[in-house]
């Protein structure tokens, strides 16, 4: 079932970034609820699920970097979002019951740069990655290759 729950979940990222709208509306329980945790928000319905996301402000790239089953059964993904100038990433976790995406949680971040405190030299091990590595997921900012794979095409 994680397999097909993973499919899933991809394929829900991959009609976001295509705006096949209708085509995400199918994959979404009638009475799925997603939640954004970071600005306590929630969206009852898959209808309301669907009408957030096709609202959104255009202009905007999903690349998923990474997606996997969790023990409990639920689903991880990490994904990046280019809104130029501004780069988002979003850790969601699904809930899939019967085939059907029935709930979400999501933890939305910005890209953004480091408070001077952390930047001033004075914290030992301290590193400032390049904006580029960071993203990306690479060897340069110990995540391993595996991790930076699988951005969602057009």
């Amino acid at each position: 079932m994680s397999e097909a729950s993973i499919a899933l979940v991809r394929s829900l990222w991959d009609r976001f970034e295509r705006r096949d709208w209708t085509g995400a509306r199918r994959l979404l329980a009638d009475d799925a609820i997603m939640t954004w945790i970071c600005t306590a928000e929630r969206f009852r319905g898959g209808d309301a699920v669907i009408a957030v996301n096709a609202a959104y402000p255009e202009g905007w790239l999903i690349h998923v970097v990474e997606c996997v089953a969790l023990t409990d059964g639920r689903i991880l993904s990490l994904v990046r979002v280019e809104h130029p100038p501004q780069t988002f990433f979003a850790t969601s976790l699904f809930q899939v019951e019967y085939g059907l995406i029935a709930g979400i949680e999501e933890y939305w971040a910005t890209a953004e740069m480091p408070p001077r405190w952390r930047t001033d030299g004075q914290l030992p091990g301290y590193e400032r990655l390049s904006q580029s590595s960071a993203n990306s997921g690479s060897q340069s900012s110990g995540m391993p290759d595996s991790v930076s794979g699988g951005a969602v095409s057009r």
